[in-house]
């Protein structure tokens, strides 16, 4: 009887932490409309490297399972790519336009330390 007792107590304490943690309790994103270059993090961070030179090294890098980002050119703002269910492929519909500017369409999120964080729904190529 006194382990069941305690079991409950210690479900329920994981349960209030949990209920209560951002995670769990984020729900929705912000709808965003946002107009970006899909960019290899690991290489711009790293050297500086965007652009059209460097597509085919970002193509490398996605089949080696480096998740892509949006950077927002002009504001200055880097958005970590998601996709907009679990277990399914981040980069799936950015994969075609790795290192061009694109139209995203999506929810946005905001992770911890600043991270802005995009469920992607739709890429077009920008106009």
């Amino acid at each position: 009887m006194m382990r069941r007792v305690v079991l409950v107590g210690v479900l329920l304490g994981l349960f209030v932490i949990l209920a209560a943690s951002p995670g769990f309790a984020q729900g929705k994103g912000t709808p965003i409309t946002l107009t970006a270059r899909v960019v290899d993090a690991v290489c711009l961070l790293g050297g500086g490297l965007k652009g059209e030179s460097h597509r085919e090294c970002a193509i490398g890098c996605d089949k080696a399972g480096v998740r892509m980002y949006l950077l927002d050119e002009k504001a200055n703002v880097m958005y970590a790519a998601m996709a907009d269910a679990p277990f399914k492929d981040p980069n799936a519909l950015l994969r075609d336009h790795l290192e061009k500017v694109v139209t995203v369409k999506g929810d946005l999120y905001a992770g911890p330390g600043g991270l802005k964080v995009v469920a992607v729904k739709e890429v077009s190529a920008a106009r």
